[in-house]
């Protein structure tokens, strides 16, 4: 059988060698022409073989000369193909058939017949609404729809006022005028997209094409909202689109007295203001952080404004894409700042394990005798034990364990000669000596290649597995590991062996990890997820689901939107992870204590949720949509006029030499003139920044004139300032895609219009919907085309991509028949024939598509589906879960302001840490609703009792210090001397400030009445300082070694990460010279019989003025981008290395010490006497 399918493909390969199909005869671009109204404008292959047979009949009769046959058949299925000609399209009331057999029409005439299209009249569009698979609007609100738009329609054409007009007539009529007036007469359809909603008592969701309008639906449905005295939020997916929609449309309703503003860029007093005009455009992000400050941080920030209309803009993206997105204002908890030398650990850990192989893993180095150890079970084994057996069978010298015991350095030096090979038979002595102790050993052989060394038949003890070792020259080892699991449980061991939680005796190794005890179940319960993101971490690429920017370490919503996402970060370690990854400055993790998701933010309005898009998607997604939102409908607009989009046949290529090469392809064939068209302008869409300049640099010179549009944080506004040229390439990712407007010349559209390559597989239908709506929009012709790469698709979709395979005979019998094919058509060409069978042409055209991309897209479908059952069934009940607890806890901090007029800060912060880490540790989604809020119940009412016995419901030290603090700024030295003396109690080991201030407190406290014993005392907490202090040192060393070793040792250049960390190290150093300073002046009062005076500073003053300069300097410098209030200038700048002291100083401060001291030595007769006195009495 394998014989046989050989020789059909040798046949095969034959048939495809003598076709004689080349570009440079056209004969092959005119059959790809031919098959393409089959396979992608959907005309049948006998309606195809009709239509060559009267194109070759028209030709005859124009012509004898049968040279240009071929370029003229070129140029008439161009047309065809470019306005999207269909076997039912008509003409004055002809087919297209029909039109060509008209011998009066010439062929500019013909031409023209095909470009020319009208737009469709409203009963047309009401038909084509009534036709749709997913209608959910009744024939009785089409018959409104139809009475109220022709109505209007009527009186704008006829220029009446419209007096007699009532209802919705004399609304839509009012907002059609003021539309005119201010921008342009609304067309038919966005008038019927109108209607619908305004009709529609619960919440509506309109598709509307891409290049339809529908800004000016959102315009005219809010103006109509706001005009019946409802506040109406609009809701854009970005701040650049919301701002603009603002600014378009600003004269519309200032046309009819309706206050409109943006939510973008404010501070909180414009916030305030916009939040009182009737119509207000911003992003989903900024209404829901505006919720929360108003809430949560109760700055009054939304006023009296109600949820009572929301329009949402790419509905589909905010609310099925982003759904499950949550915005958080962050909160300071620096606290965490203790987890960095954790993170840090993990991250130096799991870099110390290496794939050797395809499914295996080797751990870190060990020498022989540490392996030994770990695995033999005698009580009375040590090191220098293994040494000797190993001196007594010759693996080490006679006299190496006499030498190591008096110099174990020399371990190195004494098994530098050890061969693997030799280790192997050592490992075996051991074997039978400790039957106990099972290897199964590897090395490497002279290839690389992983062998197995005592792979006979082995005797394995009970309950016990052979333990998988590498040996290595030199007497070295290495763990191997076979799946990802088992790394996991290595890493965690490795890990849990240095990890201790304070107070605890402290060692002097400085490799120990020290994490304070009140974050032990945190630690406990989320180490294993913080290993599993390390690792994940690695394979992660930039420029491809993250970009490095100035600001740090940036996610990119590649799969959808291609945005750079400027104020995410991803939790759980995963962003701590990448910033160490790329050297960049290090943020602290974060727990958050208030979040409001999409989904959250919409619910909240009800019924009454408007929607637009371009793609509402699938059956699955829009009823996902009605079974997350109450009451909501849906319907898609038809466009204003015949939608001309010719979707090339797209391709599977085998590899990414080869996909790169297609697509170079077609860009140049596009982008090139041909006999029957000019040059046309291509976009190409690529998944990732990275794969968008691998195509721009493999274009190279073969397109001169091309632009990379990839990153959002770049000035793009030339690419959009202008009309793309004939000829012209963009390249980009799926930032071109939602939401953009590419205009392109009319030289271009009468060649075809805009090209678009889609170089993967979208994650959905709606994003591909949303790529291929970059052209061919309001009626213009364009082209687009699939062009997939299987390695670049999930493991299951590659599958199914290359196991797309077509019969090979299959094959065999297409190609003879075109074959057949070919060689009539040259016969005829060169006038020995004057026919060229029908019959024929139609087999050639019966082929049917064996791209798979069909299938393709079925099983990505279908995994879109399973995704939206989880979503349903996992992800929005935890949401609501989250949010409901979320509720309950603001509920607490209502009580606590009521029972307070202004509560303490440190009580605030206490109980929002509190109620952050209950969520992480306490929290389960398996939990139900009922059972989590009587336990948050619970743990907050014993939290809030034991805030109102001074105690932290969270055993976190800071709290006390924080609170000491507050005291000891009214006034109430002894009560924060008590408090600062619980932090110490609490954990000596970080209570630096807490020393500190209650040394200081002390002393204030006795001012001029200081006994001899309170100098003592305060001398003595600061020297307990200093040794904190010493601590805090030790573990910013160790964060900064583990999170850097992987750095070239032969730079001199410091990572940002390193810069930061300095910059942290340096501020306790300033912080030590200060407690030693005053430690002197202690001395000094002490040995002379004096007091000290305390004068206070705040605690910025603690680092010297001069390391404050560079700041000063950039601050001054960067006035206008202050002034400018551009969220990421902004962030850039706060970013910069000169802010890193403000900010370490903000988190000392935060921790309690607001205040540094210095000390004056006063000095009486009285006093030296009365010191003298004692010292002789003594």
């Amino acid at each position: 059988m394998e014989e046989v399918e050989e020789l059909l493909k040798k046949l095969n390969t034959i048939l495809i060698a003598h076709r004689y199909l080349t570009a440079e005869n056209n004969e092959e671009l005119f059959l790809n022409k031919l098959q393409g109204l089959v396979t992608n404008i959907k005309w049948s292959p006998v309606d195809a073989a009709d239509l060559f047979n009267v194109l070759l009949k028209r030709f005859e009769s124009t012509t004898t000369d049968r040279s240009h046959l071929l370029s003229w058949m070129l140029t008439m299925l161009h047309c065809i193909e470019i306005h999207y000609i269909t076997p039912s399209w008509k003409c004055q009331g002809k087919t297209l058939i029909e039109l060509v057999r008209d011998r009066t029409l010439t062929d500019e005439d013909l031409k023209e017949c095909l470009a020319n299209d009208r737009d469709k009249q409203l009963d047309e569009i009401l038909e084509e609404i009534r036709h749709q698979k997913l209608i959910q609007i009744g024939e009785t609100v089409l018959d409104d729809v139809r009475d109220i738009v022709s109505s209007v329609s009527k009186d704008l054409k006829s220029h009446n006022n419209g007096s007699q007009q009532s209802g919705l007539k004399k609304d839509l009529l009012m907002l059609c005028r003021a539309a005119k007036k201010t921008h342009f007469p609304p067309r038919l359809t966005q008038m019927v997209s109108w209607c619908i909603m305004a009709l529609s008592q619960t919440g509506q969701l309109i598709q509307v094409g891409t290049g339809e309008g529908k800004s000016c639906i959102v315009a005219m449905f809010a103006a109509f909202r706001a005009m019946r005295g409802e506040k109406v939020d609009i809701m854009s997916s970005s701040s650049v689109l919301a701002q603009r929609d603002l600014e378009a449309w600003q004269k519309f309703y200032k046309a009819l007295n309706i206050s409109v503003s943006c939510n973008t860029n404010k501070q909180d007093e414009d916030s305030k203001k916009c939040y009182e005009c009737q119509v207000v455009y911003g992003t989903v992000e900024t209404f829901a952080g505006d919720w929360l400050r108003h809430h949560f941080h109760r700055m009054d920030t939304f006023g009296e404004r109600k949820f009572q209309c929301a329009i949402v803009d790419e509905v589909d993206s905010l609310m099925l894409d982003k759904g499950h997105h949550v915005v958080y204002i962050s909160s300071d908890m620096p606290a965490l700042q203790h987890l960095s030398p954790l993170l840090a650990f993990i991250w130096s850990t799991v870099n110390k394990y290496t794939e050797i192989g395809t499914k295996t893993t080797v751990g870190q180095t060990y020498r022989f005798p540490h392996v030994m150890l770990e695995n033999i079970k005698g009580k009375d084994v040590d090191e220098f034990s293994i040494l000797q057996m190993a001196e007594d069978t010759g693996l080490l010298a006679k006299g190496s364990v006499n030498d190591l015991k008096r110099n174990p350095s020399l371990l190195t030096e004494k098994t530098a000669s050890v061969t693997a090979d030799q280790l192997a038979k050592f490992f075996e002595t051991v074997e039978r000596r400790f039957p106990s102790c099972q290897f199964a050993l590897h090395c490497k052989n002279n290839d690389g290649a992983i062998e197995e060394l005592n792979n006979g038949p082995q005797t394995e003890t009970a309950g016990r597995q052979r333990v998988p070792l590498l040996l290595l020259n030199g007497g070295f080892c290495q763990y191997m590991y076979s799946d990802e699991n088992s790394v996991q449980k290595a890493v965690q061991a490795e890990i849990e062996h240095a990890l201790h939680f304070t107070p605890c005796k402290l060692s002097q190794d400085k490799v120990s990890c020290y994490v304070p005890g009140f974050l032990s179940d945190l630690v406990k319960l989320k180490l294993k997820v913080w290993i599993e993101n390390a690792l994940y971490a690695q394979n992660m690429r930039m420029d491809h689901e993250y970009v490095l920017e100035r600001h740090g370490v940036v996610p990119v919503d590649y799969s959808c939107t291609g945005v750079v996402e400027n104020n995410m970060q991803w939790t759980d370690g995963l962003h701590q992870f990448l910033e160490m990854k790329h050297g960049s400055k290090l943020s602290d993790m974060t727990a958050i204590t208030n979040y409001m998701s999409n989904v959250g933010l919409l619910q909240k309005y009800g019924t009454q949720i408007f929607g637009i898009s371009g793609t509402l998607g699938q059956q699955s997604e829009t009823e996902t949509l009605q079974k997350i939102y109450e009451g909501i409908k849906t319907c898609r607009i038809p466009s204003f006029k015949r939608r001309k989009l010719f979707e090339v046949e797209g391709v599977i290529v085998s590899d990414e030499k080869e996909w790169i090469e297609k697509i170079c392809n077609v860009v140049t064939a596009k982008t090139n003139p041909t006999p029957y068209r000019a040059q046309r302008a291509v976009l190409v869409i690529c998944e990732t920044i990275k794969r968008a300049k691998v195509v721009h640099h493999e274009l190279g010179d073969k397109v001169p004139n091309k632009t990379l549009y990839i990153n959002n944080n770049m000035d793009n506004t030339a690419i959009f300032a202008k009309e793309l040229e004939a000829g012209e390439v963009l390249i980009a990712t799926n930032l071109a895609g939602r939401g953009t407007d590419l205009q392109v010349s009319d030289q271009v559209k009468t060649a075809g219009g805009l090209f678009v390559v889609q170089t993967f597989l979208p994650k959905n239908a709606r994003v591909e919907s949303q790529a291929f709506g970059r052209t061919a929009r309001q009626g213009s012709p364009g082209s687009a085309q699939l062009i997939i790469c299987p390695s670049h698709l999930s493991k299951s979709l590659e599958l199914v991509a290359l196991g797309k395979h077509q019969s090979v005979l299959k094959n065999i019998i297409y190609n003879m028949q075109v074959h057949n094919f070919v060689v009539q058509l040259r016969l005829y060409h060169k006038k020995q024939s004057n026919e060229v069978s029908k019959d024929l042409a139609m087999k050639v055209l019966t082929k049917t598509s064996d791209s798979g991309i069909k299938t393709l897209k079925d099983a990505r479908n279908n995994s879109v589906e399973q995704t939206l059952a989880s979503y349903l069934d996992c992800d929005i009940p935890t949401i609501k879960k989250k949010e409901e607890l979320f509720s309950q806890y603001l509920d607490t901090l209502n009580e606590v302001y009521k029972s307070s007029t202004k509560p303490a800060e440190s009580d605030l912060s206490a109980l929002n840490e509190f109620w952050g880490m209950w969520l992480l540790t306490k929290f389960s989604e398996n939990d139900s609703m009922m059972d989590l809020k009587y336990k948050l119940n619970e743990d907050l009412e014993t939290a809030r009792k034991k805030l109102s016995h001074r105690q932290s419901p969270s055993s976190n030290l800071h709290y006390y210090t924080a609170f000491g603090t507050e005291l000891r700024e009214k006034g109430k030295l002894a009560e924060s001397i008590e408090m600062y003396t619980k932090a110490i109690q609490e954990d000596p080991c970080w209570a630096a400030i807490a020393y500190y201030n209650r040394a200081f407190a002390s002393l204030t406290q006795q001012h001029k009445h200081q006994e001899p014993n309170c100098i003592n005392l305060a001398r003595e907490d600061l020297l307990n300082a200093l040794k904190s202090v010493e601590l805090y040192c030790e573990q910013i060393e160790l964060t900064c070694r583990y999170s850097t070793q992987d750095r070239d040792p032969q730079s001199n250049l410091i990572t940002r990460l390193e810069g930061h960390m300095i910059t942290r190290h340096n501020v306790l150093v300033y912080f030590k010279a200060n407690i030693h300073e005053a430690i002197k002046k202690l001395d000094r009062a002490r040995d002379l019989g004096g007091n000290v005076k305390v004068e206070e500073s705040l605690v910025f003053f603690l680092a010297p003025l001069i390391h404050l300069l560079p700041l000063a300097v950039l601050s001054t410098e960067s006035l206008t981008t202050i002034r400018s209030r551009d969220p990421l200038k902004l962030l850039q700048l706060t970013s910069h290395p000169s802010f890193d002291i403000i900010y370490e100083l903000k988190c000392l401060q935060s921790l309690g010490l607001t205040h540094v001291y210095t000390l004056d030595t006063l000095f009486s007769l009285g006093g030296f006497f009365s010191r003298m006195v004692r010292k002789a009495f003594n």
